[in-house]
């Protein structure tokens, strides 16, 4: 699987406390070998066609799409957003 992440996505993480910049760190090594890892807590946001949800701890959230790659035909995961669990659900 191939992972990219937006602009709002990487300046969201540098405001990140260094304790949840680690967990982050550990929480996507466990996606790329597992997106459906329980852990996770991946859902769809209910109100968006094609956004999901997941959980780096229990106040700390991040937001990401599936998009497949038109070349390779790869699904492809595209992180939107990270942070405060109210913040991040007000912009996806």
């Amino acid at each position: 699987m191939k992972a990219r992440r937006l602009n709002s996505f990487k300046e969201d993480f540098d405001k990140l406390p260094p304790h949840i910049q680690q967990l982050t760190r550990e929480k996507f090594r466990l996606f790329m070998e597992d997106s459906r890892h329980p852990s996770l807590r991946l859902k769809k946001m209910k109100g968006y066609d094609n956004i999901w949800e997941g959980h780096i701890t229990l106040g700390y959230v991040f937001t990401m799409q599936w998009q497949i790659d038109d070349e390779s035909g790869e699904e492809i995961a595209i992180f939107r957003r990270i942070g405060k669990h109210d913040e991040t659900y007000d912009h996806p």
